[in-house]
C-alpha cells in the first residue's frame, strides 16, 4: 500500500474514526511534530473537531541518535524499551544524560509550536495522531502524557505500522488504530509514502496557522 502523503493520510484516518468521535466527548487531536502536523491538520478538517500539539522526544543510543531505545514526555518521565537498553548495556547515567539533552530540545520545540500551553485534557477523548509508527515510543509518550493529564479516553491513530503493534499500548492507550499493518522483517515509515520529505518547522507552523484560521486549533 502506498499513500500519496500526509493530507491523504489524514483523510484515510478520517474515514476509519468518523464513528468512533463523539461530540459530548470534546474530542481533541494531538499531533506529534513534525510529521504528525500535516495527519492532524486534515483529520480536524474533515472531522470538524479542533486540533494541538503534543511534544515528545525519542531518546536515542548515544553512539546512534536515529536508534531509539525510547522517548521522553513533557513532564520528563521516561518510557523505554527495556529489551534494548539491556542488549545496549546502558545504564542509569547514559540514560539520564540523553534524556536531559532531548527535555532541552524538547522545550525549545513546546515554545515553538504551544506558546500558550497545552490545552485542558480532562474528561476529553484525545486522539494521537502520527504519520506512522516503528518502534512507537513517542506515540507511547504521547498516550501517557495525555492519561497523565486527565483525559477521559486515548486513542492513538496511524495510517501505517509493523505488525503486532497494537499490544504495545495496552496500559497506555484506550484504543489503537492503524490502517495497515506490514509484516516483513524490515520496516520504515517512509515506505509508505510516495512524498515523505522532512517537514521544516516553517512548514508545520503553515499547518497551525491554517488551523487557527479555521478555529480548530487549540489553545
Amino acid at each position: 500500500m502506498i499513500i500519496e502523503n500526509r493530507e491523504e493520510a489524514g483523510r484515510i484516518l478520517a474515514e476509519a474514526l468518523r464513528d468512533k468521535i463523539r461530540t459530548e466527548e470534546r474530542p481533541l487531536i494531538l499531533a506529534i511534530p513534525r510529521g504528525g502536523i500535516p495527519v492532524a491538520y486534515t483529520l480536524a478538517k474533515e472531522l470538524r473537531i479542533p486540533m494541538s500539539i503534543v511534544v515528545v522526544r525519542k531518546l536515542g543510543l548515544p553512539w546512534n541518535e536515529e536508534a531509539g531505545f525510547g522517548a521522553i514526555d513533557s513532564d520528563g518521565v521516561t518510557y523505554l524499551d527495556e529489551e534494548l537498553v539491556s542488549y545496549a548495556k546502558l545504564g542509569a547515567d547514559d540514560i539520564n544524560e540523553v534524556a536531559k539533552r532531548e527535555l532541552e530540545e524538547l522545550r525549545i520545540r513546546e515554545r515553538k509550536f504551544l506558546p500558550k500551553g497545552y490545552p485542558d485534557l480532562r474528561g476529553r477523548t484525545v486522539i494521537i495522531v502520527d504519520d506512522g509508527i516503528a518502534t512507537g515510543y513517542t506515540a507511547i509518550a504521547s498516550a501517557g502524557f495525555a492519561k497523565r493529564k486527565g483525559a477521559g479516553k486515548v486513542i492513538v491513530a496511524v495510517p501505517v505500522c509493523p505488525e503486532g503493534s497494537a499490544k504495545r499500548f495496552k496500559g497506555y492507550a484506550d484504543e489503537f488504530y492503524c490502517h495497515h499493518q506490514a509484516g516483513g522483517i524490515s520496516f520504515a515509515v517512509g515506505m509508505f509514502y510516495r512524498d515523505f520529505h522532512q517537514l521544516s518547522d516553517e512548514e508545520a507552523m503553515g499547518y497551525i496557522e491554517s488551523a487557527k484560521k479555521m478555529g480548530l486549533f487549540e489553545p
